[in-house]
């Protein structure tokens, strides 16, 4: 059975939603099925499994953005379900600072690379290698990333 979920992906005057979904058994970004720049959605055909969804909303006036990391279930009945794992908020300069950072953990930097661009929608691109890490190794390193980035805020 395949489900069909839709994240938000758009660049407005005053805000960015950022989501891209992350396969846990590529462990790379997937690239979407369908992208709606009018919307800003970008849509997956996803087979039941395990998911991590990579999320970023901004106030770029408020220089504010919160990261998010969560899991997303799809069951076999095609039921889908979310749990946060991760949230942290800072600002959005310093977030996006990342993509020119040395030392960012590589998922982190290629998602802040993704972001997409004013009034257009994210671009999954086939440069995004997988990681070899396993995916929990991937989170904490994330996690600890952006701990030590707040603090030096």
């Amino acid at each position: 059975m395949i489900v069909e979920y839709s994240v938000s992906s758009k660049h407005l005057t005053s805000k960015v939603a950022h989501e891209l979904l992350f396969s846990i058994r590529r462990k790379k970004y997937i690239k979407p099925a369908l992208s709606d720049k009018y919307s800003g959605r970008l849509t997956y055909k996803l087979l039941p499994g395990r998911y991590i969804k990579f999320s970023l909303h901004t106030l770029k006036n408020s220089d504010y953005a919160k990261f998010v990391i969560s899991y997303v279930d799809i069951d076999k009945n095609g039921n889908v379900s979310e749990k946060m794992i991760y949230e942290i908020e800072m600002s959005y300069n310093a977030f996006m600072e990342i993509a020119i950072e040395l030392g960012v953990p590589y998922v982190l930097k290629e998602f802040v690379r993704m972001v997409p661009e004013f009034h257009k929608v994210s671009k999954v691109d086939e440069s995004n290698y997988p990681e070899d890490k396993d995916v929990q190794q991937i989170i904490d390193e994330i996690k600890q990333y952006l701990e030590k980035k707040v603090v030096s805020q």
